[in-house]
């Protein structure tokens, strides 16, 4: 799939890369690491990438509780987990991936607090020490966020952009991940969003059970919607906020739970049923989007039947809108799309050209994000580069 793109340079030395796409997303459950292949094809002046190889690691319950603890830890706290962390990511690299046959390596970082309307975001993970970790024998593209939030930007999503130069035959981009985002064009422009809360909802509510998470969305297939709940979630003032916007975990404290804890005031409310409510209005604030259009799903959702069910089925009282036209991909797509499209937007910044577009993220200006460890693709700058 290709999309024509800004030129690259003769300057370039090759037209093909293999890239290492690394990524551990909000609902911190696992390590993704994928190797893809990137061609820039000069005929049409457009980019097609596949996977190669994906390898996901159980990040256990050890990581997920120690980065729960930097929400109240120090910063010596902060830069020890971070020093740790890089560490077991490189370890993990040396397990499953031949870096003699990598071109680059791309490290998303574990974001660990988001708050772009405070000018900031805080994503754990060194790109210097992953580079001398591996032996500097590779380069290493990091901190994709932080130059777009400096910029007045939300700092995510950033993968839009590979979904409008990489899978661009679809008329939106849907990750069902920790939180759902969306991606579109809309009047000549990119333009993507967080739409709400996912899995990292969906799992809390399962390990009430404990469950780690809802199979299948069995558990929520059996419960009954509790409308009154269901209205008060889609009646949050993030839902009614303009573009650009994003989320954080702070959100889902500050905002989201307090809602369900009022609602319990007299005692816990069934487990499936909060499921099946939660799952109606996930989906209905999804298709407040994506409604109507060809959209390719992926993310750890897409395995969630009865979600993909209440996001295609006729709209009725509690699921609103009109249904999603939705693809799902094969499951090597399905599970490593976001270190796919990392992997690429990693690639773009190597080769000196703008991989952060400011009809995404609400930036002032589009910009060459993340900090490169290492050598550059090529000895100056693309003619687009800034």
């Amino acid at each position: 799939m290709q999309l024509k793109t800004t030129a690259f340079s003769s300057q370039v030395p090759k037209k093909t890369f293999r890239v290492l796409g690394m990524m551990s997303g909000t609902s911190m459950d696992a390590l993704d690491l994928v190797t893809s292949e990137f061609s820039w094809a000069q005929d049409s002046e457009g980019w097609s990438g596949q996977i190669i190889e994906g390898t996901e690691i159980p990040l256990g319950s050890h990581w997920p509780k120690r980065f729960a603890q930097l929400e109240e830890g120090s910063a010596i706290d902060w830069f020890e987990c971070e020093r740790d962390w890089t560490r077991w990511c490189a370890n993990a690299i040396r397990e499953v991936v031949d870096l003699s046959e990598v071109d680059l390596i791309v490290f998303s970082g574990q974001t660990i607090f988001h708050r772009p309307e405070q000018g900031w975001t805080g994503q754990l993970g060194s790109g210097a020490e992953l580079f001398a970790l591996l032996g500097a024998s590779v380069p290493v593209v990091s901190d994709l966020r932080s130059a777009d939030v400096a910029l007045g930007g939300q700092g995510a999503p950033l993968v839009p952009v590979a979904d409008a130069l990489l899978f661009s035959t679809y008329e939106a981009c849907l990750n069902l991940g920790g939180f759902a985002n969306i991606s579109l064009e809309q009047a000549g422009h990119r333009r993507a969003w967080d739409v709400g809360p996912c899995n990292l909802v969906l799992n809390a509510l399962a390990q009430r059970e404990d469950l780690e998470f809802d199979f299948g969305g069995q558990l929520a297939r059996s419960g009954q919607i509790i409308p009154g709940l269901c209205a008060a979630w889609s009646q949050l003032p993030y839902h009614g906020m303009q573009f650009p916007k994003s989320l954080g975990v702070e959100w889902l404290h500050q905002s989201f739970w307090p809602i369900l804890a009022d609602a319990e005031q007299h005692g816990m409310l069934d487990t499936r049923d909060l499921l099946a409510t939660a799952t109606a209005y996930i989906a209905s604030e999804i298709r407040s989007d994506a409604a109507g259009r060809r959209t390719l799903i992926t993310g750890g959702g897409a395995f969630n039947d009865y979600l993909l069910h209440a996001l295609t089925m006729p709209e009725t009282r509690e699921v609103r809108f009109a249904p999603v036209d939705a693809a799902v991909p094969s499951e090597d797509l399905i599970k490593g799309k976001e270190a796919h499209a990392f992997g690429f937007l990693g690639l773009i910044r190597w080769l000196g050209d703008r991989n952060v577009w400011s009809s995404v993220t609400g930036c002032s200006v589009s910009h060459l994000g993340g900090a490169l460890w290492g050598k550059n693709a090529v000895s100056s700058p693309s003619p687009n580069a800034m």
